[in-house]
């Protein structure tokens, strides 16, 4: 009975990551099949501005706790592992942040089909009405498309930033739709009799051949008569409508995690920040159920309308005030009150690019802590100087060449235009990785080979100024007793990573062997602490868990 009781109160104080089985640094959590598919959602426009600007900030007002959350941040993410990664799944897929991809993949992103097939495009619905125009096609193979054309009097503006952004959430790992923009001659376009449009009272009518031929006449078709359009294949599987980026589906048995305490869609805020696209409603996502067997299946999530990033509002030019404040912010209008108006916002520096296609984009004036979607988002006010790490390790991999060959995909024609984009890019991109990287010692990814100890040293991947020497200590890390010392000294440091070599720590097998865990603590003068929690398994080291 005493030995019952030893160990059970020995395994309570043994920490979680001696347990196993241990975690991969990339794994995978394989989906479970829906015994039925799960009902569509639809939010109305009215609401989501409502709830979002008053009911919200009304909450907090009413409940201190949740204002200090958004604050000071959430509590811990719940889709990450022992190594501070978060798995595969229907949200995320590592991508760079698991492997080194090519100039070729960047530019090609998630377009990884053939595009449209050849021959005629059968128009089956569309919007005509208002600015932000577009329509439904179904192309000669049957596939469905999504078109998307640019204001008459802001060419490239929308389009671009659209298909560049893709690029870029496509290498973080996010899922998002195919699309790219080309050029179209207008002749391929036949109008399906059965195709319908909305009026101005959301109703559903006909869409005649007049109301198209009217909408085509505004696309400053080329002297071929060609026009340039964005094109964005359907997503495999049927529409769900979007997800939310608060609470979870009660009818996805996949849904586990409140949305809002997923790393991946709190870290989200840094890459939106990055390209500057404000607007992170529930509506530019998208819920897909895929079917996987007969009528089971699961869902998948994407992200979707980018039209606002860069200086873009996909309908025209962004104001100033736009990244800097929500549409109705609450403690932006207190201030001014406070300060009798006198107080001179700092956005107000803000200069228009040179260049007209991508309209009001700029690093210079950019405060990466200061910047806010159009609407405030639960994700994103959930999210910890953790999740900004995460997210920094990816953007680090990032590289200038990446960054390039995205947005060379947008295919602008204006002269200046993919030197301005890629400046300015690459300099949010400074900005916020010395902001997510601070108070972190930059060090990720640990992996062995053998006894041999490697981290990728962030900042030295982010083209940041990499800082002095990194120094360790290795212990035991016993459950019972108190931790015992093996070795100590400077880590070696290469370009763009940190390698320690364990193999004098090789003696001390056999005192280790009925508890087999390697605690490695690298530290800077002055700075933070970075823990590598490594198991001996056979004659070589295993990573189970970082603590930071």
């Amino acid at each position: 009975m005493r030995a019952l009781v030893a160990t059970i109160l020995i395994a309570g104080c043994t920490p979680g990551w001696k347990q196993t089985p241990h975690d991969q640094l990339f794994q995978y959590e394989p989906p479970v099949a829906l015994v039925a598919k799960p009902s569509s959602y639809d939010p109305t426009e009215w609401w989501t501005k409502t709830e979002t600007l008053f009911v919200r900030p009304l909450g907090k007002l009413l409940s201190p706790g949740t204002y200090v959350k958004t604050v000071v941040g959430g509590p811990p993410a719940r889709d990450v592992n022992r190594l501070g990664q978060v798995p595969d799944s229907s949200w995320f897929v590592n991508r760079i942040g698991r492997r080194a991809y090519s100039v070729a993949e960047a530019l090609q992103g998630a377009a990884q089909d053939g595009g449209l097939a050849p021959g005629t495009l059968d128009v089956i619905s569309g919007k005509i009405d208002g600015v932000s125009a577009g329509f439904v096609l179904r192309d000669s193979a049957g596939t469905v498309w999504f078109l998307k054309l640019d204001h008459p009097a802001f060419p490239e503006l929308s389009t671009s930033a659209e298909v560049i952004t893709s690029r870029l959430l496509w290498l973080a790992g996010y899922r998002v739709p195919s699309m790219r923009v080309i050029d179209i001659d207008r002749s391929r376009f036949v109008l399906s009799p059965t195709a319908r449009t909305k009026d101005r009272y959301n109703r559903s009518i006909p869409l005649t051949a007049r109301a198209l031929a009217n909408l085509l006449a505004n696309t400053n078709p080329d002297k071929d008569g060609r026009i340039r359009v964005l094109i964005s294949r359907q997503a495999p599987g049927e529409n769900l409508g979007p997800f939310s980026y608060q609470g979870r589906r009660l009818d996805d048995p996949n849904d586990l995690i409140p949305h809002e305490h997923r790393r991946s869609l709190r870290a989200l805020w840094l890459f939106s920040a990055w390209v500057n696209n404000t607007d992170t409603r529930d509506a530019n996502s998208l819920n897909v159920f895929r079917p996987v067997a007969g009528k089971l299946g699961v869902v998948d999530h994407y992200l979707l309308d980018f039209g606002d990033a860069f200086g873009s509002t996909g309908l025209g030019e962004k104001a100033a005030v736009e990244g800097w404040t929500y549409l109705l912010d609450w403690r932006a209008i207190g201030r001014n009150l406070v300060s009798l108006g006198f107080r001179y916002p700092r956005y107000r520096h803000v200069q228009r690019s040179p260049v007209r296609s991508i309209g009001l984009f700029e690093s210079k004036i950019f405060i990466p802590a200061r910047w806010h979607p159009e609407l405030p988002n639960p994700a994103f006010d959930q999210r910890t100087s953790a999740d900004l790490f995460w997210a920094a390790s990816i953007l680090a991999r990032i590289q200038p060449d990446h960054v390039r060959a995205a947005v060379a995909a947008g295919n602008y024609r204006e002269d200046g235009a993919v030197a301005y984009v890629v400046d300015t890019l690459l300099a949010r991109r400074k900005k916020l990785l010395e902001y997510a990287l601070a108070g972190y010692l930059p060090l990720d990814r640990p992996r062995t080979d053998g006894f041999v100890l490697r981290l990728d040293n962030l900042r030295a991947l982010g083209g940041l100024a990499v800082t002095g020497p990194f120094h360790y200590v290795v212990r035991w890390n016993r459950t019972r007793g108190a931790d015992r010392e093996l070795a100590r000294g400077t880590a070696v440091a290469t370009d763009a990573e940190v390698v320690i070599d364990l193999s004098t720590i090789r003696a001390h097998r056999d005192a280790v062997a009925d508890d087999p865990f390697i605690t490695v603590e690298l530290s800077q003068r002055g700075g933070d602490v970075l823990a590598v929690h490594l198991r001996w398994s056979g004659d070589r080291l295993v990573p189970v868990a970082v603590d930071r």
